[in-house]
């Protein structure tokens, strides 16, 4: 595996070069490109034993509070909390499905959470238009499965893992109004895309007495 970064994100031709001759000699290894973001998402998915392996030392665990839990996603929350502001009131807003909402037992104020913001995730689209932000965005969406995966092995009530998602693009501070409102937006969007939470089977209905 190796492991490099470009500015634009795409492969550099060089090594793409590089990595086909070393799979063409080498076929019982992978060789892959990985950017940091990538390489990332890998190290969320081990467990502090393993990592400090790998890193051959001690991670040093503490309590801290921190107001963003992602810096990737610090652009699109200032932009979303400016588009909120100017957009218009009287705008028609989209049918939300909420099968999935059933599905996955979210209800009350985490439920209601969740219909707000699916009513303005398309501003989520609109920032990742464009062939530049599409790899972002597909990298963004990997990262908050998962993350999702490793809250669901620990938290099982849906109004807990949808908090922790909240704290994963937040942190743990106590958010302004209008932050947290960006944030709902985001998860909104991710939760459509099924990025996050678990989609209902085909012909699924409530009360049949399947959930995820």
């Amino acid at each position: 595996m190796l492991i490099t970064s470009t500015p634009t994100g795409r492969d550099n031709p060089e090594v793409t070069a590089m990595l086909s001759e070393a799979a063409t000699s080498t076929p019982a290894l992978l060789f892959e490109q990985m950017g940091s973001r990538r390489l990332w998402h890998e190290c969320m998915q081990l467990d502090q034993v393993i990592a400090e392996d790998v890193l051959r030392c001690e991670i040093p665990i503490k309590e801290m509070t921190f107001g963003i839990g992602m810096d990737d996603l610090e652009p699109l929350l200032k932009q979303l909390q400016e588009l909120r502001t100017s957009s218009d009131p009287l705008m028609p807003l989209p049918d939300v499905r909420i099968e999935k909402l059933d599905f996955n037992r979210l209800e009350g104020e985490a439920r209601e959470d969740l219909l707000r913001g699916m009513r303005q995730a398309h501003l989520v689209d609109a920032f990742y238009a464009g062939s530049m932000r599409e790899l972002e965005h597909d990298e963004v969406a990997r990262g908050f499965r998962v993350y999702y995966e490793q809250v669901r092995r620990h938290w099982a009530d849906p109004e807990d893992v949808l908090w922790q998602l909240q704290m994963y693009v937040l942190g743990n501070a106590q958010p302004q109004p209008k932050v947290l409102r960006a944030a709902l937006v985001v998860l909104a969007h991710f939760f459509g895309r099924c990025d996050i939470f678990e989609a209902p089977p085909p012909g699924w209905q409530p009360g049949i007495g399947i959930s995820a």
